[in-house]
């Protein structure tokens, strides 16, 4: 009875003792574990947080032909085992024999009376078994105590997931890096030993039944980080670099290689409308990437200046993606608009043309680049112009812009709105 009893224990090990890969989607990952060995049975215990956070009917095994698999909680194996409690009292130390009948709220039977008590686990000496620790446990049966069994064990769970982080750097206009990074979160009790990672940039559908199990795609290794590939949107990237995802942490590695291209430009947006208004243009920062990028969060330092952050959705390559990152006061514009008189000008009953009269003011000690947006109705056409650099796309007045040091821009434009 006890040589059965140690192989039971030899065959139960920490999960964090044993190294895995990490294939992680943005809301599961999927971990495989490669185990071999010898005897019908192999047993692997998860802790009890761990097993809460797997996905129903996403166990599997890939390996070995197994003729029975099961899962029980690893407390339920005392049920039956015979104890000794100690009772401390102000008097004496009263010793009970006694069975344990229920492992989950440690209810005892006592052996000499007969009847029945709780009593606190720390107080309790096992007799014949020797208690494991607590959690689920799931169990691979195979065909006879001689298999020689070998196979990788995967399952999907929640808890550990991963986000893209960008940091780029601007010298001047049209210079500039981006460096891209992967934050691996563990946010789990359970640690683990990880030699493989694969990361993807979509998401997988989980179907709702547990008695179906998803298999995702399996992808080779790699000795460096590198883009794997593209499969119907779904870009994957995988690197080589063992290194321990503890509990409750996270880990932040570089993943992959970008050539982007940068461009600074400042910009206004405004409407046309009768009165005096003013106001002050934004920052616009436009990249391209050289390959997709997956969505993350971008830091953005201008000069070695941090200018701000920034959501990055997904961004195919070559895509021209445009940051807006707050407003710069001393680049300033003025309007003046009145609404013309119909005997200035001929028009149609829904027509309504308007005079705009513009100034704008760059107060800084250098030259500047941008463009003032006019957005006006459904259909914009121009009469009349004195500014140098002004066109009509779509349902707006489009004014580009470049202005020296210390430099006063004026000009007027009639438009017709209907």
């Amino acid at each position: 009875m006890l040589l059965a009893i140690i192989i039971i224990f030899i065959n139960y090990f920490p999960n964090s003792l044993s190294a895995v890969e990490l294939h992680i989607h943005k809301s599961v990952t999927e971990i495989r574990e490669n185990y071999k060995g010898h005897g019908n049975i192999y047993n692997h215990l998860f802790s009890n947080s761990e097993y809460e956070n797997i996905i129903d009917g996403s166990i599997s095994w890939n390996g070995t032909s197994f003729i029975k698999q099961e899962l029980y909680n690893t407390d339920d194996t005392l049920k039956d085992a015979f104890v000794i409690v100690k009772q401390l009292s102000a008097c004496d130390c009263k010793i009970i024999q006694a069975k344990i009948i229920d492992p989950q709220t440690m209810l005892l039977e006592n052996l000499e009376t007969g009847t029945y008590f709780y009593a606190d686990k720390h107080s309790i000496e096992y007799k014949y078994k020797r208690p494991s620790k607590s959690g689920v446990t799931l169990a691979f049966h195979f065909h006879d105590t001689k298999t020689d069994y070998n196979g990788t064990l995967a399952y999907l769970i929640k808890g550990i997931t991963w986000l893209p982080n960008y940091d780029l750097s601007i010298t001047n206009f049209d210079t500039c890096s981006l460096r891209g990074y992967a934050v691996i979160r563990n946010n789990q009790q359970q640690e683990y030993e990880v030699n493989n990672t694969y990361l993807y940039s979509g998401d997988i559908q989980l179907v709702k039944n547990p008695s179906l199990t998803i298999y995702p795609r399996y992808n080779s290794s790699s000795d460096s980080i590198e883009f794997n590939n593209e499969e119907k949107g779904f870009y994957s990237y995988s690197f080589k670099v063992p290194y321990t995802l503890r509990s409750l942490s996270s880990v932040r590695l570089p993943f992959i290689n970008i050539t982007p291209q940068c461009q600074f430009h400042y910009k206004a947006i405004t409407s046309i409308h009768t009165g005096q208004y003013k106001g002050v243009f934004q920052r616009y920062y436009d990249l391209i990437s050289n390959q997709f990028l997956p969505a993350g969060i971008l830091t953005i330092r201008d000069n070695q200046v941090l200018i701000g952050q920034s959501n990055l959705p997904d961004l195919p390559e070559n895509y021209t993606h445009t940051i807006t990152l707050g407003q710069d006061s001393d680049i300033r514009y003025s309007i003046k608009s009145n609404l013309i008189s119909s005997n200035e000008v001929q028009t149609t009953d829904k027509s309504r043309p308007y005079s705009l009269d513009i100034t704008i003011s760059n107060f800084k000690n250098k030259e500047i680049t941008g463009q003032l947006d006019f957005h006006g109705t459904s259909h914009i056409s121009l009469s009349e112009s004195t500014c140098m650099s002004g066109k009509i796309d779509g349902n707006a007045y489009i004014l580009l812009l470049k202005l020296q040091q210390g430099e006063i821009y004026r000009c007027q434009f009639n438009v017709i709105l209907k």
